[in-house]
């Protein structure tokens, strides 16, 4: 009864096609990336000759560090252009630049190589998120900023949580490449949907 309750509240409010779009894009990124993230460790230790627990926290803060290094220049950059042409194109070839890392992991067999694909990711993400959120904020509904960021969050939140719980499944069911396929062609598909706002940004 209360989650009815929640979905016809939803429903009476009217949310810009372009925000639509970019939640929806970033449920299929966000919920393939965490299809990997809770098991990251065990491919690490697993699958990567020499891997250890070490090296798992190695890997993560490399990738923390090449996006904290690219972010800013990235987000600078794309301030200068009054357009959103370089925002959204920035956007889809950040979350491209994601998928193809992705898929690189399925021919990842020493540490080094772990290491250039954790620092692709982190490059990935640094043109992903200037460009996306720079957008967002443009194009959120005036007086429902938080309604909306809100529902972003959600639908996010409970995207992850099932990714995150079919991902043990698919990697031990299927293996590990089958799962990095899965999680390079959603990713993917989430860059090129950004795209089908292109028409709407450029009027504006």
């Amino acid at each position: 009864m209360f989650s009815r309750s929640i979905i016809r509240s939803i429903g009476h409010y009217k949310i810009n096609v372009i925000i639509k779009v970019l939640i929806i894009s970033d449920f299929l990124i966000w919920s393939s990336y965490q299809l990997f993230a809770p098991i990251f460790a065990i491919f690490v230790t697993d699958k990567i000759e020499n891997g250890s627990i070490e090296i798992v926290g190695i890997a993560s803060a490399i990738y923390l560090i090449t996006k904290s290094l690219c972010e800013i220049p990235v987000g600078m950059k794309i301030d200068k252009s009054k357009s959103e042409k370089d925002d959204l194109y920035t956007a889809v070839f950040g979350t491209i630049l994601t998928a193809i890392a992705y898929l690189t992991y399925i021919g990842i067999n020493s540490i080094q190589e772990l290491y250039l694909v954790q620092a692709l990711l982190g490059v990935g993400s640094a043109f992903a998120f200037p460009g996306w959120y720079s957008i967002f904020t443009r194009h959120v509904d005036r007086g429902k900023e938080a309604y909306e960021w809100s529902l972003y969050d959600v639908l996010l939140g409970i995207g992850m949580a099932f990714a995150a719980a079919l991902g043990g499944f698919l990697a031990n069911s299927y293996g590990f490449n089958t799962l990095f396929i899965i999680i390079g062609v959603s990713t993917f598909f989430g860059a090129m949907l950004l795209l089908a706002i292109k028409k709407k940004i450029y009027n504006k």
